[in-house]
């Protein structure tokens, strides 16, 4: 009995030292992405979902700012669309919004493809170890690199050399205070672009997730919108997601093609040749979507509740840094 009991105490002393050891060592970029979603205790309004182009797209505190709406931007880069399915089934039962919009950008991008997998470490090392955890990694992640991802310490045990070097490489330019979103600084004309209209009326690899994330939605009481933020990409890639609306509309599901009203200038809001936007193209396409939202949906004003009050501190905060950060170069009037 005695040695029993030892050996239950051993256990447990080394899960303690692992766990601690887990999080000494672990990247902080997860926190600074996807911690204050955690810790909010309102509920939100809208989440936004998707690939890089939502992570620098979206600014909820402008959102917050000019319409009283709480939102959260739980987008990653390289994400495809079917990560983003677990992701909000994930999220939804920490904090489920009443608006779940969904970056259509990779509906042509397969699960199985390895491509930049390492961004899905933000979000999923953010969850503690469940069953539900465990069918988002064997659903989305190769088998051969599914340790790592339900045991991170796996990955992460020997970056005291890089910690100890002081030459710790951010992920991603996300703050607590700005709810998700990624302030990228820079500006650079985008690549050639002739807009085309036309659809691609082929099954896509993300098709089948769109389906799913639309029934759970309507299961839980969310309302599910399709998003496509404009970026000066090929006529390939707009004719994927122009398909896109081919589904909405069997759905009944509202899709926002922001290339039909293109907000941005590609010449001036966005900081790289791809087309991922500036702070000043994040400002452009959040106030289209929030004039959107509130257009369509009956949204409270905040602002003025007490309960919220967090969300005028983390404002007033994104605000001193958004101009530091950029005021100076900004080409908003």
């Amino acid at each position: 009995m005695k040695k029993a009991i030892g050996a239950i105490i051993w256990v447990a002393a080394l899960c303690v030292c692992l766990a601690l050891a887990d999080g000494f060592f672990r990247r902080d970029d997860g926190e600074r992405k996807y911690g204050s979603f955690f810790k909010e205790e309102q509920p939100l309004d809208v989440m936004f979902l998707g690939s890089s182009r939502v992570l620098d797209g979206i600014s909820p505190m402008e959102l917050w700012r000019d319409y009283g709406v709480t939102s959260y931007n739980m987008g990653n880069s390289s994400e495809c669309i079917d990560a983003s399915e677990w992701v909000l089934r994930i999220a939804s039962e920490q904090n489920k919004p009443k608006i779940a919009v969904l970056d259509v950008y990779y509906i042509d991008r397969s699960i199985e493809d390895r491509w930049h997998i390492s961004y899905r470490h933000l979000f999923l090392d953010e969850i503690p170890l469940s069953r539900i955890k465990f069918e988002a990694v064997r659903s989305t992640i190769p088998q051969d690199r599914w340790i790592e991802f339900l045991m991170p310490f796996s990955l992460y045990h020997g970056r005291w050399e890089e910690m100890l070097a002081g030459n710790v490489e951010r992920m991603i330019d996300c703050e607590p205070f700005m709810m998700g979103s990624e302030l990228r600084i820079g500006r650079r004309n985008g690549m050639p672009y002739e807009r085309t209209t036309e659809m691609n009326t082929q099954e896509q690899p993300g098709t089948q997730a769109l389906y799913r994330i639309v029934s759970f939605c309507r299961e839980q009481g969310i309302e599910p919108v399709f998003m496509a933020i404009p970026a000066p990409v090929s006529q390939k890639e707009q004719m994927n997601m122009n398909g896109v609306q081919l589904v909405a509309d069997e759905l009944g599901v509202p899709f926002v093609n922001m290339y039909d009203d293109n907000p941005v200038n590609f010449d001036t809001d966005c900081y790289d040749e791809l087309g991922h936007l500036n702070p000043d193209g994040a400002t452009k396409v959040t106030a289209y979507m929030g004039e959107w939202l509130t257009e369509h949906y009956e949204l409270e004003d905040k602002r003025s509740n007490a309960a919220y009050a967090h969300w005028n501190d983390n404002l007033e905060l994104y605000e001193e840094f958004r101009l530091a950060s950029w005021g100076h170069m900004t080409m908003l009037e």
